[in-house]
């Protein structure tokens, strides 16, 4: 997958979808829709937990100088990790951090996309009590690409 310059936001969004579906396992084994649980929205139907979510939350940009069309661009991601215990949320965020982080340089990985500097900027857990007995532990990871356009 090529970052295209009219369509990066949406195509550095699906190619990091596109990673962490490859070397995450799901950890509750959804027979129909295996690695299926990471997602770039919510989910409106039958949601199952774990489930993980990735969008876009700022680009920002400078030129490349005085003379050029050229672009550094940031572009910042939100990655919420969804689980039924703490513990569930602390191995999968490790995992994704992990994953990230070891993805840049490989043969598929995000430099050879033009995705550079990859960064964690925080890690925020969050514990949400939705019903009588149902909590949701969620763990919000904020970090950063950087590309050139």
């Amino acid at each position: 997958m090529t970052i295209n310059s009219s369509t990066a936001i949406h195509d550095v969004v699906l190619f990091v979808r596109s990673i962490l579906r490859t070397n995450l396992i799901d950890p509750i084994n959804r027979s129909s829709n295996n690695n299926k649980f990471i997602f770039t929205a919510f989910p409106k139907t039958n949601t199952q937990y774990p489930l993980v979510t990735i969008q876009n939350t700022n680009f920002s940009s400078k030129s490349l100088g005085m003379q050029s069309n050229s672009q550094w661009v940031n572009i910042s991601l939100e990655i919420q990790v969804y689980a039924r215990d703490s513990k569930e949320a602390d191995v999968l965020t490790d995992s994704i951090v992990n994953v990230l982080r070891t993805n840049q340089y490989s043969v598929t990985g995000t430099i050879d996309e033009g995705m550079y500097d990859f960064k964690v900027d925080s890690i925020v857990p969050i514990v949400e009590e939705i019903g009588v007995d149902n909590i949701i532990h969620r763990k919000v990871i904020k970090g950063d690409y950087s590309i050139i356009l």
